[in-house]
């Protein structure tokens, strides 16, 4: 692996955990809109570098939750959906944020509504709009408008 993909995973990493525990209430519990995960809509333009960042972001920041070591199993979906966003990433980045959504509001939801004894349904519905907004309606414009610059070729660590 390249030095450069390395010190941009690190940097990717350190920015997703830093949103997550900064921004704290409003990244953990039963309702929850993770700013951070907008960054998985960047996973195209980073490649393996973001795709290794987003999975050690969300391990990070998850080893700072209030639910403990439960939500640590969350990095395994985080980091095959960012794979599988990355693997869109010539067909359609949008159709991966919504796929990382949808799997996010599974396993998430699962473990709220365990840990919290709330209808999983709800979780799911909760989760799955948190994320929606983040990864899709602010993470994906962020991504069309680095794609548009020449900003991209200098983030670029895929070759």
């Amino acid at each position: 692996m390249k030095t450069k993909t390395i010190a941009v995973a690190v940097v990717y990493a350190s920015l997703y955990a830093a949103l997550v525990i900064v921004l704290g209430p409003f990244s953990y519990g039963p309702v929850q809109v993770r700013i951070a995960d907008a960054m998985v809509a960047l996973v195209p333009i980073f490649g393996w570098a973001g795709i290794l960042g987003q999975a050690l972001g969300v391990f990070i920041s998850n080893i700072f939750s209030p639910l403990g070591w439960i939500d640590l199993l969350n990095t395994i979906p985080s980091f095959i959906m960012a794979y599988a966003i990355w693997k869109l990433r010539n067909t359609s980045v949008i159709a991966g944020t919504v796929m990382y959504s949808i799997v996010l509001a599974i396993t998430v939801g699962a473990m709220l509504s365990y840990v919290y004894g709330l209808p999983l349904i709800a979780e799911f519905v909760y989760v799955l709009i948190g994320n929606l907004i983040a990864s899709t309606v602010i993470g994906y414009p962020v991504y069309k408008a680095i794609k548009k610059t020449n900003l991209q070729r200098r983030l670029e660590t895929k070759k």
